[in-house]
């Protein structure tokens, strides 16, 4: 789910006149819409910086019309909604003159999206909290005056981040001053209330404040993870709430909003839910959905299909991974945010090693992770204080080709996790990168890498020769802005997210453009800062729609190639197969450019599944080109013909490479099986052996 009840660290909730809920988040980018109940109604917003657009939703307000008014934090800006969801105006943008704003970041509980917005008769009030002042407007955003400034004397303000206001007051939540302050409409100070502490009339850290239509003040005291009632004349009444999931406690609650009849709707950001209470702190319900439950997204950055067709994802803001089967059921939840082994910090990709365990990408910790398939730690590899693995590729062998935007390099590991090798430099150049977001490895061995700081990819031989480059900054077909997932399916095809173009490109083997699709949006089939992607056995490509907070697949995209057995992430698989057993020959030495492929007969002891890859070169010369086989599953019968089929453009390098002389070829020719049954196997030893082939 995007949205659709789901929410990601609420702060923000409002109370339309015909008694509609109203819930903005911070990492959601949408306003949801709700009866009094919770049932819900609709949602509109989408990630970006156009109009109608939402960063982090810092605060919500609605008028006597029916408007909702809606802070923008990540675009520093007041948008205002009818309530349906259609924009009437907007206005603001980040800065320190009259009309300006500074809202915090909306980047969870230490970098909150900030910001406070009330509206009561025929003005909008906001609380503008890292300029530490409250700003006035009128209905339209227009004739702006402010009150306040930094301090902690009357009328001063730290870090203010709710507001509540009627005909005749307004109160502010003066967070790191743990204090409620009233002003009239004109912003004249009238009182103040609260000291740190737990006890009668303190607080820590007040989030946000709310008034009802008997003039009582209730406080979102966050840090005491309670809800405090307060007089007209800022007196103590009562209080509720404690920390927990219970009914009736609370989790840093940081927004409420009160009915005229005084019924208390609380935002309980750490619960991801809404409670509602009567005004002596009895509970009446609650709704929502968590983006931390199972199956839910949040900031997904990374997701690789294994043979079996089973998905598991990076979900990167929650520090974890999720995993589902071949059907795209939910299957498991793995690890949690943190540093300890098993544990994540912002995971940036993941994938299988050839037997069906885990490769995690543990990007903020500086180190890839070696996992079971139900998570238990194995092992850690790459652990270096400036790297920050993104996207990776794992061969059939179970080396691992991982990109390193911090340290502008392709790191090769070994299946034992030793470094095999390291390419790049700082730069745009051949085999420079900028900030490089992902590697692929195609059947060949080829690494295929989008160099997202210089809007291209590079094609890396297996010992780091630039082989090939595409791409160049812009919006036309087979340009980029911002490169970020790569994949290669089972012909040789190569697709690439797109990232601030909303869009995936698909590529010959060569780079030249086949297809495009995809737009910015919310809508099926549109995107928002896709991100990794992954081509599956069914022939879909599944996209990490990152900032929709979902996969999605486009399915038919790629040949189907044919599902292994899953096996389940709930508990250990059963112990690998015997690794088969390969018998290789070569049928024919002649021929091949005639028959623009070559033809090995391969045989297994054992029901096996089989890729198969060679290059070709020149006798004398550097030309080379690439031929593959898709993967093909073998029984135990008699051998097998699998043909390695060699494109035009590879016929008209080797011709042009092999002149009037003729002096010959020489392939290389990798084959590797896996057995297959009913647990994934372990990879064979590859056969490899050299063919002089005469023309």
């Amino acid at each position: 789910q995007r949205a659709e009840g789901v929410f990601r660290f609420p702060q923000a909730v409002a109370i339309g006149p015909a008694g509609d809920v109203y819930v903005g988040d911070q990492q959601t980018f949408a306003v949801q819409r709700f009866s009094s109940t919770g049932a819900f109604l609709g949602e509109w917003g989408q990630y970006g910086s156009r109009p109608g657009d939402l960063g982090a939703v810092g605060g919500l307000a609605t008028d006597g019309a029916g408007n909702v008014y809606a802070i923008d934090a990540t675009n520093g800006r007041i948008e205002k909604f009818d309530a349906g969801g259609g924009l009437i105006t907007m206005w603001g943008r980040p800065g320190t003159g009259l009309g300006q704003f500074h809202f915090g970041p909306g980047k969870g509980n230490a970098a909150g999206a900030g910001g406070g917005i009330a509206v009561a008769g025929p003005y909008v009030y906001v609380a503008d909290t890292g300029n530490h002042r409250i700003q006035r407007f009128g209905l339209d955003g227009t004739g702006a005056i402010a009150w306040g400034g930094a301090g902690s004397g009357p009328g001063q303000f730290s870090y203010p981040q709710g507001i509540a206001a009627n005909a005749q007051e307004v109160f502010v939540a003066d967070d790191d001053n743990h204090r409620i302050e009233a002003f009239a409409p004109d912003g004249s100070f009238i009182g103040a209330t609260g000291a740190i502490g737990a006890g009668t009339g303190q607080f820590a850290f007040p989030y946000d404040v709310a008034v009802d239509g008997q003039g009582f003040v209730y406080v979102a005291d966050n840090n005491n993870h309670r809800i405090v009632k307060l007089n007209a004349q800022l007196g103590y009444v009562t209080s509720w709430g404690s920390m927990g999931s219970a009914p009736g406690q609370l989790g840093f609650p940081r927004a409420l909003a009160a009915t005229g009849s005084g019924l208390v709707y609380v935002a309980d950001t750490a619960n991801n839910r809404i409670q509602i209470f009567d005004s002596n702190g009895a509970v009446q319900g609650a709704w929502g959905g968590s983006g931390r439950g199972p199956g839910n997204l949040t900031g997904p950055l990374g997701v690789t299909a294994e043979a079996s067709g089973a998905l598991i994802v990076a979900d990167t803001e929650t520090g974890r991974l999720e995993a589902f089967d071949p059907d795209d059921r939910f299957a498991a939840s793995i690890g949690r945010a943190g540093g300890a082994p098993g544990q994540f910090l912002s995971p940036g990709a993941a994938g299988f090693d050839p037997s069906g365990g885990l490769v995690v990408a543990d990007t903020g910790n500086h180190r890839l992770q070696h996992l079971t398939r139900p998570g238990s730690p194995v092992g850690v590899f790459g652990a270096q204080p400036g790297s920050a693995p993104g996207g990776f590729g794992v061969s059939p062998t179970g080396e691992t080709v991982v990109a390193d935007p911090r340290g502008n390099r392709v790191v090769r590991y070994n299946p034992d996790g030793s470094t095999a090798a390291a390419f790049g430099s700082p730069g745009s150049g051949p085999g420079q990168f900028k900030s490089p977001a992902s590697a692929a490895l195609d059947g060949q061995g080829d690494v295929y890498v989008a160099d997202t700081g210089n809007d291209r990819i590079q094609v890396l031989s297996p010992d780091g020769e630039v082989i090939r480059t595409w791409g160049s900054r812009g919006g036309g077909d087979g340009r980029f802005r911002g490169p970020y997932g790569i994949a290669v399916d089972s012909a040789g095809d190569v697709y690439v997210s797109d990232r601030s173009n909303q869009r995936i490109e698909k590529f010959s083997p060569t780079g030249k453009f086949l297809a495009k699709w995809g737009a910015r949006g919310a809508g099926v089939g549109e995107l928002s800062a896709p991100a990794g992607l992954t081509v599956d056995c069914r022939g879909g490509l599944v996209v990490a729609d990152s900032q929709n907070n979902r996969l999605e697949r486009f399915a038919g995209v790629s040949p189907a190639v044919g599902c292994a057995p899953f096996a389940s992430f709930a508990a250990p698989p059963p112990p690998p197969l015997p690794a088969p057993v390969l018998r290789v020959t070569l049928r024919s030495r002649t021929g091949v450019l005639a028959r623009r492929g070559l033809v090995v007969v391969v045989g297994c002891d054992r029901p096996c599944q089989i890729t198969a890859r060679a290059r070709l070169n020149p006798a004398v010369g550097r030309a080379r080109t690439g031929l593959s086989a898709a993967p093909r599953r073998l029984g135990t019968g008699a051998p097998t013909p699998v043909r390695l089929s060699l494109g035009a453009h590879g016929v008209r390098l080797m011709q042009a490479a092999l002149g009037k002389r003729r002096r010959g070829l020489r392939a290389l020719v990798t084959v590797t099986a896996i057995s297959v049954g009913n647990a994934p196997g372990t990879p064979a030893r590859p056969f490899q052996a050299n063919y002089h082939v005469s023309r």
